[in-house]
């Protein structure tokens, strides 16, 4: 008997595989999970967890300021600070419960990425996604699950993103109700992250414009309503964000000219920096969005509901599969123009650190395991290393042995460098902030500590000040950009009792003319920290 036609046998499978994800989830919940707090906090990530904190215990969706209310300001979007601070009011106050929210996030990523993948190709490029997610993404601000353990704004994007082009998906395959989700979360990854917009107007306006060149009116309708949908979402989001507790009375900390240093910038060494950055950590998806391109062109009788045999076995038989290939094609499209547009921002405008080149990566890993699997004849070793032989021995050069070469040598670098920062992230723990924050918190009530790490912002329970934010814009010229620009800002004026030297500030010189002074003593040192007593006389 077929077994493919055996119920049974059918059941079976199901049950298998539901198993097999099933079992991906609690593993990857386990790694995300284990030792939450261990590592030590981004400078970004203490200005969401403030204000979640706030929130969560004074009622005020903002900062605090030498004891007083203040605007929020550097903190993520309310999107994902919100859920950040309901973690809080459901577990409590602290680090892990502040960073669960982003391991949620990205295990999501991770699943909704091999959803993708079985969608738009098969459940064996699928799994590949998911090795390549996890296991060929080299840098800590790159690892969709080490990112994850930090209170950042990349992962509830790519969440609210993925789930909203696979929505999209299921629109284009005639389940119109499906527009709904995909409105929502398109809108969603839209105002999660400031970066995102243009690039998801440039995923889907070209899938649009692809559809009416091919007059593909009901794919061109849906791409169109989904576009609508998601900027409306934003509009909503706005207002309900009024409903936050936030004084209008209290002044704003305005910002002006960030754009200019990290995201417009046309710096000759952050040129470079950005294309070395591309090379060393984005070439495997550089090459996969090649491919991936190519692919896309071979196979756009797709497009137009032309018959043909797709690459992965897809042949058009019926109105049925016929609107199967068109969600496909289409889809890939997107995915294909944001990624490419992303990083062609990164190498061309972009301030050039890695966090920036992480949603493409992330996202591409789709492709990269497209890619892997036509270089090496659909994971067949024994002929990719005979064809890698042959070419390398000059026998027989041929395409096929050099794709297997360009696998080989990506795949194996990638893997290597990945494990090493997987060891190194676990096997690190540093809770020198705590114990900083738990000195100065020991103090009698009041005393007034001057420091511009935000984490310690959020450990502290005593009265700090720090610079207004649109000094981060002259800081990020002279340590982001080379430029020597000078600092006007004296911490002095707040009359601290306290001064905390932290990595941010001190990466940036920002407190070494007040020290130089003699205005402060230095009183203790703990890893990245220095704690300053004031000099009085």
């Amino acid at each position: 008997m077929n077994n493919t036609l055996n119920p049974n046998h059918a059941t079976k499978n199901r049950l298998l595989s539901s198993f097999q994800w099933l079992l991906l989830t609690v593993v990857l919940l386990a790694f995300g999970l284990w030792n939450l707090d261990g590592p030590p906090m981004w400078w970004d990530e203490g200005w969401t967890l403030s204000v979640a904190r706030h929130w969560v215990e004074l009622d005020h969706y903002g900062r605090l300021r030498d004891g007083e209310l203040a605007r929020g300001g550097l903190e993520a979007s309310f999107v994902v600070t919100v859920p950040v601070g309901v973690s809080m009011k459901l577990f409590g106050v602290g680090l892990w419960q502040g960073r669960l929210f982003g391991v949620l996030c990205a295990v999501g990523v991770i699943l909704l990425l091999a959803a993708l993948g079985d969608r738009l190709f098969d459940r064996q490029i699928a799994w590949t996604t998911v090795f390549a997610a996890l296991l060929l993404t080299m840098q800590i601000q790159i690892h969709p699950l080490l990112q994850g353990r930090q209170v950042l704004a990349e992962m509830p994007m790519m969440f609210a993103l993925l789930a909203g082009y696979l929505a999209l998906w299921w629109a284009l395959r005639g389940q119109w109700l499906a527009l709904l989700p995909a409105m929502l979360g398109l809108g969603f990854a839209w105002i999660s992250k400031g970066q995102t917009a243009p690039f998801l107007l440039a995923s889907l306006g070209t899938t649009l414009g692809a559809a009416l060149l091919w007059r593909q009116w009901r794919v061109a309708g849906m791409v169109g309503l989904a576009m609508l949908g998601a900027y409306g979402t934003t509009r909503l989001l706005g207002l309900l964000s009024g409903w936050l507790p936030v004084d209008p009375a209290l002044p704003l900390d305005p910002v002006e000219g960030l754009l200019g240093v990290v995201a417009l910038v046309l710096n000759p060494f952050n040129r470079q920096f950005a294309l070395i950055i591309l090379f060393v950590l984005g070439l495997p998806t550089l090459v996969a969005l090649g491919w991936g391109l190519r692919s896309l062109w071979q196979q756009r009788a797709m497009a137009t509901g032309g018959k043909e045999i797709d690459a992965y076995g897809l042949v058009e038989e019926g109105q049925h599969i016929k609107r199967d290939n068109l969600a496909r094609w289409y889809m890939r499209l997107a995915l294909l123009a944001f990624i490419g547009s992303w990083l062609g921002w990164f190498v061309l405008l972009s301030v050039g650190v890695p966090r920036y080149i992480a949603p493409p990566v992330v996202i591409g890993s789709i492709f990269v395991a497209t890619m892997l699997r036509d270089f090496t004849a659909n994971f067949a070793l024994g002929q990719s290393m005979r064809r890698l032989t042959d070419l390398l021995t000059l026998r027989s050069p041929s395409w096929q042995g050099a794709g297997a070469l360009v696998a080989i040598i990506m795949t194996t670098t990638a893997l290597a460098l990945t494990i090493q920062t997987l060891v190194n992230h676990y096997s690190s723990e540093d809770r020198a902030a705590f114990r900083v924050a738990a000195l100065l918190n020991a103090e009698p009530p009041g005393t007034r500590i001057e420091t511009y790490e935000s984490e310690l912002h959020f450990l502290l329970n005593q009265p700090y000040t720090f610079p207004p934010d649109q000094l981060h814009v002259e800081l990020n010229r002279r340590s982001l950009l080379g430029e020597e620009v000078g600092i006007d800002y004296d911490p002095l004026k707040n009359d601290p009792d306290y001064l905390v030297v932290g990595r941010f500030a001190r990466e940036n010189r920002l407190y070494e003319p007040v020290i130089e002074t003699g205005a402060f003593r230095l009183i203790l040192e703990d890893s990245q920290y220095k704690v300053f007593e004031r000099v009085r006389p």
